[in-house]
C-alpha cells in the first residue's frame, strides 16, 4: 500500500511540473523572422535572372535640406545581375535579405533598378540605401561583417522585359 501511494505521490509531482516545464521551453525559442511573402512566379524570376551582392560598403553623404547640412550614413553596395534568358531585361525588383552565416537576421533591403540586362549578359549596378534601413546595433553588424560571413537571400518581387512582359 505505501509503494503505491509513494508511486502516486510521484505521478502527481511530475504531471504537476509538467505544464511550467513547457512553459518554460517555449518562452527560450527566439521567435524566426519571416521571410518576404514569395510569389508563385519566383522560381520563374529566379531562372531568368541572377542575382548577387559582391561588395558592399559606407559612405557619409551631406543632403541639404533647406538651410540646414545634414549628414546621413548610406549603405553601398555593388550588385551583379545576370541575365539568364533569350531576352533584354528592362527592370527588377526586389528585397535582399542579410542574415549571418547562422541564420541570424540582420536586415532586408529592397531594391529596384531600371538598368538593361541584355539577354545572356551580366551588369553591375551600384546601388545606396538609407541606413536607416537598419537599426543601430544591425548596422553595426552589418558593416563588421565580410560578405563572406553574411548570407544575401534574394527575394525577386518583378521582372520587367523590354517587350512588356512582366513576371511577379
Amino acid at each position: 500500500m505505501k509503494k503505491n501511494a509513494l508511486a502516486f505521490l510521484i505521478v502527481l509531482a511530475l504531471v504537476g511540473s509538467a505544464p511550467s516545464l513547457a512553459k518554460a521551453k517555449a518562452k527560450k525559442k527566439a521567435t524566426p523572422t519571416p521571410s518576404p511573402i514569395s510569389s508563385p512566379n519566383t522560381a520563374a524570376m529566379n531562372k531568368a535572372l541572377k542575382f548577387w551582392i559582391y561588395e558592399k560598403g559606407g559612405e557619409l553623404v551631406g543632403d541639404v535640406v533647406g538651410l540646414v547640412d545634414q549628414k546621413e550614413k548610406k549603405v553601398v553596395l555593388k550588385c551583379g545581375l545576370m541575365n539568364l534568358t533569350k531576352k533584354d531585361i528592362r527592370g527588377v525588383r526586389g528585397i535582399v535579405r542579410f542574415t549571418t552565416l547562422f541564420g541570424e537576421y540582420i536586415g532586408d533591403l529592397s531594391l529596384e533598378t531600371t538598368a538593361l540586362v541584355p539577354a545572356g549578359q551580366r551588369v553591375s549596378i551600384e546601388w545606396k540605401a538609407g541606413a536607416d534601413r537598419f537599426t543601430p546595433e544591425k548596422l553595426e553588424k552589418f558593416q563588421k561583417l565580410k560578405l563572406e560571413e553574411m548570407r544575401q537571400l534574394w527575394y525577386p518581387r518583378m521582372v520587367v522585359f523590354t517587350d512588356g512582359e512582366t513576371l511577379k
